[in-house]
Formats: structure tokens, sequence, C-alpha cells
């Protein structure tokens, strides 16, 4: 028997281009510092690589703006991009929690536990990103502070002697590299989750970031 599906309307327009923003930003900071890397190891002048970390650092600017947007819509947007969405506290978000990690053990069989705004095990990854994002923009803006004077980390380093920011250039970079890591293996478990779970659900989910629609099981 067919099932019965009705169309919610999840996501306002303003979260879905506040998320396309966060994921351009995203995307294109790791391009960029691939490629300033891939660039070091093929013999790239000196001067094409600055630049090419200079861009990154101005697009730093652009995720900084599209998170801090994010963060007042968890605020005053609707229900499904509340943080009381993301973060799992009530009891039906826990036994949403615990029947998609069954559903995983399981090997993927079956329907898969139904969420109309964020899935729970998807919003453990978020909070974890954010945090991670918190990280690259502090440690971004204060290494272009110290190799570009770009505000506002040129405000932290003013003063320093050469010994202390080099010191803190290498701690830093280590951290941002780290981040970039996390990011991409992010970045690839976002995306195979979310055409896993689109697939067995049929839901939209996918297409829900631009439609703002999904379509849910009646039953649920």
């Amino acid at each position: 028997m067919e099932e019965t599906r009705e169309q919610v309307k999840v996501w306002d327009w303003q979260d879905r281009v506040i998320h396309w923003g966060l994921a351009l930003s995203v995307i294109v900071l790791a391009a960029l510092g691939i490629f300033w890397e891939v660039g070091k190891g093929l013999g790239m002048p000196k001067e094409g690589r600055r630049v090419v970390k200079e861009v990154h650092s101005y697009v730093g600017y652009l995720l900084a703006l599209f998170f801090s947007l994010r963060v007042v819509r968890g605020f005053i947007g609707n229900r499904y991009v509340k943080w009381g969405d993301l973060f799992p506290h009530t009891k039906e978000q826990f036994e949403g929690l615990k029947a998609n990690v069954r559903w995983f053990l399981g090997g993927f069989r079956g329907l898969p536990p139904q969420a109309v705004g964020h899935n729970p095990v998807a919003s453990l990854l978020y909070i974890v990103l954010f945090v991670v994002l918190i990280s690259q923009m502090i440690t971004g803006f204060i290494l272009s502070g110290l190799e570009f004077n770009l505000f506002p980390g040129s405000i932290v380093v003013t003063g320093m002697s050469k010994e202390a920011r080099d010191a803190l250039e290498y701690g830093l970079k280590k951290v941002h590299v780290f981040g970039l890591i996390f990011t991409l293996v992010y970045l690839v478990l976002h995306l195979g989750g979310n055409v896993i779970h689109d697939i067995k659900e049929k839901s939209g989910l996918l297409s829900s970031m631009i439609s703002g629609v999904k379509y849910l099981r009646k039953k649920d």
C-alpha cells in the first residue's frame, strides 16, 4: 500500500540562504587552503601563494558573517532552526537519537526514524562543527592579523615581540590545519549521511534546503 505523505514547510528562505552561505564559505576556504598547500609542494611562487592566503583571509569574513546570522536565527527563527531543536534535551529527542543509532547499527534496514527538523544524530555533529568553526575563525583572524595586519587579529598581535609572534603563529597553524581536516571529514560524512537518509526515507531531505519543504510520512 502506498504511503500517505504530507508537505511540511521546515526551512524559511532566510535559513536556506544562511545554510548555503555557510556551506559555500567553508568549501571555498577549504579549497583555498588545500590549493595553498598543493601550490607550496609544486613550487608555486611565494607571491602567488601569498595572494591565495590573503583571499582565504577575506573569505573568512564571509564565514563569520553567515555564522553570526545563523546564531541569531537560532534565537528568532522558526522552531526547526532554534537552538532547542539543535541541542537534544527533550525525551522525544533522546528517543529519536537512540532510534537513529539503532537504525545505523542495524545496517540501515527498514525505514529510518523521521525528524521534522534536525536529525538528532546530525545535531550532535552540528554542535561539534560549530565549535570547530568558532576555533577556525578565531585562529584564522589572528593568523591574518599576524601576516596581513587585518582586523580583528591585528588588535591581538599588536605589540608582540617577533619571538612571541612566531610561537603564536606556529601553534595556531597546527590548530587551524586540524580544523581543516575535521571540516573535510565532516563534509564527506554530512553529504553521505544525507544521501543515505534521503534514499531510505524519501522525504526530500536534500531538496528541502532548496525548496524548504519536506515530504513526511503522516503516520509519524
